[in-house]
Formats: C-alpha cells, structure tokens, sequence
C-alpha cells in the first residue's frame, strides 16, 4: 500500500484531482453524515430528487447558526434522515462530483442554496411528531415543502395472563353431598369465575393465582 501511495505522488494533478474525487464518491455513502446537537434524533426528515445530481444537506440553528446535522443524498434515491428537535434553516449544495466536506463538488461545480424560512421538528402533542417533506422533483424552478405529521399509539401486545402457581391448581373442588354422591364445583378462583370478574384476587398467595405483567407497544403511523 505504500508503494501505491508514493506513485501516486508522480502522477499529473489532473489525474491525481481525479483519482481522489473518485475515491472520495466512493467512501460517502447516502445517509446522515454527523449530528452535533447531542440530542436523540428522532422527527422524519425526506427529500425528493431527481436523478443527475446529488446533495449535501446541512441543518443549521436557527436562532444561533451552529451546524446542527449534515447528510448525503444520493440523486434519483428514496431519501429519509431522522431529525433531532429544534427549528433549522435548511442548506443545500448539491453537483455531480463529492469531492469531500472540504470542496463539496468541486470550486465551479457547487451549487449553493438555502429554503426560505426555517422548518421546526417537535411533538405537537402527547402523540403526533412533526416532520418534513422537502421536494425537489414536484417542479424545474420550484421547491415544495409540507408537514409530515407521524402519530404514536400505545396498544397492548400481550394482556396479562395467569401464572403458577394458578397452572398447577384447577379452581375445583370436590363435596361429599348428603345422598352421598360426589360433587365437583368451582371454587372463588376457578377461571370461570375469574374470568367473569368476580372475586379477583390482588395478592398472589398458594391458593390465588398470580398474573403476569401486560406488555404494550408503541405503534407510529402517517397520519
């Protein structure tokens, strides 16, 4: 690997400038590049384009202009990153060939631009999470951008069930009666009458069921 490296020191600047650009293509793959807020991203961010040129994206505070997020995307490709809460001014720069962070797509090849007006990424209420749709695709000279609302239900997935020592005792007990016949009859935690809601018992003991914890889930949807 050496070797290569010091050859490489030999050749034109033209093809070295070009060898690196492929090189550097090659190692950004689309997605999130790097989130410096320290804050857990989790509002929907898509972006919409069309083949023959790929983006840079770079969410910036909107009130103290800190780089916040950045992320790669590749032109043409279904495209979401997840977005840390706040209110950003959203940049593009976007070309033909990544040269790096550094030169973007090259000095007289990058096209600069920001969205007018900031976009915020926040929970509008107990369960509904605003994000984002930017589209590049809808029109030549115009960018579109609407709200993309992802609301959150809390569903049971497993309801409580009984337990041992309630697996090993069958609620039923047996009575001798007066003609002298045996008689089988539920008793006070027989599942019949569990399950009809009477007499439920609330402190696991040798003669009363015990009862696992229900386990719930969170569901997220368009909505």
């Amino acid at each position: 690997m050496r070797k290569v490296v010091s050859k490489l020191i030999f050749l034109p600047s033209l093809c070295l400038s070009l060898l690196v650009t492929t090189v550097w293509a090659e190692q950004q793959p689309a997605g999130l590049m790097w989130n410096k807020t320290g804050l857990p991203a989790v509002f929907p961010l898509q972006v919409k384009t069309s083949p023959g040129q790929d983006y840079m994206m770079t969410l910036v505070d909107a009130q103290t202009q800190a780089p916040a997020l950045a992320a790669f995307i590749e032109g043409g490709q279904f495209f979401k990153v997840l977005v840390p809460p706040g209110d950003y001014d959203v940049r593009f720069a976007t070309g033909a060939r990544w040269q790096g962070e550094e030169f973007l797509f090259g000095k007289d090849e990058t096209t600069l631009f920001v969205l007018d007006g900031s976009l915020r990424f926040a929970v509008m209420d107990f369960a509904t999470k605003l994000g984002h749709v930017i589209d590049f695709t809808a029109s030549q000279d115009v960018i579109t951008v609407k709200a993309q609302f992802i609301c959150q239900r809390i569903s049971a997935a497993e309801f409580a069930r009984p337990q041992a020592p309630f697996d090993y005792l069958d609620g039923y007990a047996t009575r001798l009666t007066d003609e002298g016949a045996l008689v089988r009859f539920p008793n006070r935690f027989a599942p019949d009458r569990l399950s009809a809601g009477t007499d439920d018992p609330v402190i696991p003991t040798d003669f009363a069921p015990y009862f696992s914890n229900p386990a719930y889930e969170v569901r997220k949807f368009p909505c």
